[in-house]
């Protein structure tokens, strides 16, 4: 285990990261919502095959709106783009991102704190892939972090969200145990 996985695994996790040594981060939710992450990463993975191919092309860069810990971008990091920078609201979450970044060596992925509304292509660039999970549920202008998403983007924008259209009361929210 290196110095690096320590901190990882003496917190817990809203995912089943694993680290180099082959250990597993402890998670909140005793690994009930695993599933559910596998599937969008099994998702997002046939998607970026369709838009770009497999093997990937060189030199693709992506960009993750709402990084929350950096599952996504991790994966990014494997599926082999070039360069990935994660975005969260939440400076918890860009510090937890950082750290299991170090951890996994990627170094080719960067974490910023922002609000999506104030990202702008002019300061960032555009990106090949825009991923944007998880995000517009939460806000009250999603329309305008679509128009975020779309100015960042030169190729593919995949988005994820939850709907529950006409719906009073409590849902689930990604498990019966997680109700809003």
């Amino acid at each position: 285990m290196s110095e690096s996985e320590a901190p990882c695994l003496q917190k817990q996790w809203f995912y089943p990261f694993v680290l180099p040594s082959g250990k597993t981060v402890p998670s909140y939710h005793d690994g009930e919502l695993d599933a559910i992450h596998h599937t969008r990463t099994t998702m997002m993975r046939d998607a970026i095959a369709s838009a770009f191919g497999a093997p990937l092309p060189s030199k693709l860069a992506a960009i993750d709106l709402a990084s929350h810990q950096g599952w996504f971008s991790a994966k990014l990091h494997e599926f082999g783009f070039d360069r990935i920078v994660g975005v969260d609201a939440r400076t918890e979450h860009v510090a937890d991102a950082r750290l299991m970044a170090e951890a996994l060596g990627h170094s080719r992925t960067t974490f910023r704190q922002s609000d999506v509304h104030a990202l702008h292509a002019d300061d960032l660039g555009t990106f090949d892939l825009v991923l944007c999970f998880g995000l517009i549920y939460h806000l009250e202008n999603p329309i305008g972090a679509l128009r975020v998403a779309r100015a960042l983007c030169r190729g593919t924008c995949l988005i994820e969200t939850q709907v529950a259209p006409g719906q009073s009361g409590w849902m689930d929210f990604g498990s019966y145990r997680f109700v809003r």
